[in-house]
């Protein structure tokens, strides 16, 4: 599997995947990145023939290629079985800067559209010169689905939330029978839409549908945001952040050593409860000490990470 020895301190329950229906944050800095651990899920439930869909914000297809031949999985042999899908998130969200303060529609176009008929209305697209008013439907063409009212004003978050519905939908289709497969949907990274210019809430309400989109299918979402503690003067960011960590059931949080570096350590992983997780304790839904919230430490090799309890390194011992 990914890294052995992280292994013994995940959940139990479905070791060595994550428990279906749940929502795993990984935060980290930019001093200490924990690109790791995506990986690690990564090759855990491609190794276990489970669905990963893979939506890179912040890296592109060759970058997971060559980490994941470094543990034993080959991604272009899982894309042939199906079972494992990039979408290249920043290709989805063209044109590369938000479209939001372009897309609200001014209040006169506001009245016009309230005047039509009954019909279907013209709908409102962006291009490279600003808002631009497409053709009007034929009246025999179903309308599509109108979108995520949180996400009104961000139309290609939206377009990303409908490309990854059809995605996750097709390959649950997919997956039923008696052996159903897992499925598992991984964003790397979220604290990308917030520097391409997309505002927190909308970041948030994406997260949001894709949790509940995801849980529809018993599946997991993991996501990756940067959590610097420099940037938490930021109130974007920082809320990002506060708002990730408030949707999540599992939480692990990547830095550096408060010692500073280290040939022997790397960083320290921080377990911790997410409130799903303190939920579904409260209701009986988890055994006890199944996320035991602890420090351990880690080293990063070539193929591997070693994780070990404080004081616990090889050049301690």
């Amino acid at each position: 599997m990914g890294y052995p020895s992280l292994e013994s301190h995940l959940p139990s329950t479905h070791a060595p995947l994550l428990p279906p229906g749940t929502f795993l944050s990984i935060s980290d800095t930019q001093a200490s990145d924990g690109n790791f651990l995506l990986h690690h899920f990564i090759s855990n439930y491609i190794k276990a023939d489970q669905n990963v869909v893979l939506v890179g914000l912040a890296g592109i297809l060759v970058h997971y290629t060559i980490v994941g031949r470094k543990l034993g999985v080959n991604l272009a042999t899982a894309r042939t079985k199906g079972i494992f899908q990039f979408v290249d998130g920043l290709t989805q969200l063209t044109d590369y800067a938000a479209p939001n303060k372009e897309y609200i529609a001014k209040p006169a176009e506001l009245k016009l559209t309230s005047t039509t008929s009954t019909a279907t209305p013209p709908t409102l697209t962006v291009g490279s010169t600003g808002v631009t008013r497409i053709a009007r439907p034929a009246a025999a063409a179903a309308a599509p689905p109108a979108p995520p009212k949180v996400l009104s004003y961000s139309p290609k978050l939206v377009d990303l939330y409908r490309a990854l519905e059809e995605i996750i939908q097709d390959t649950a289709s997919k997956a039923s029978g008696p052996s159903k497969k897992q499925l598992v949907l991984i964003l790397d990274d979220l604290s990308v839409l917030l520097n391409c210019g997309w505002p927190c809430r909308d970041v948030l309400a994406l997260v949001r549908y894709l949790k509940l989109l995801v849980a529809k299918f018993n599946g997991t979402l993991i996501t990756l945001v940067h959590a610097d503690g420099l940037m938490a003067e930021e109130v974007s960011q920082d809320g990002l952040v506060k708002g990730v960590f408030y949707e999540a059931d599992y939480i692990i949080d990547v830095r550096g050593l408060d010692s500073g570096g280290s040939r022997d350590v790397h960083g320290q992983l921080s377990l911790l409860h997410g409130p799903g997780y303190l939920l579904r304790q409260r209701a009986g839904q988890v055994k006890e000490n199944e996320w035991p919230a602890l420090t351990l430490h880690y080293k990063i090799l070539d193929n591997n990470v070693e994780v070990f309890a404080k004081g616990y390194s090889s050049g301690v011992l």
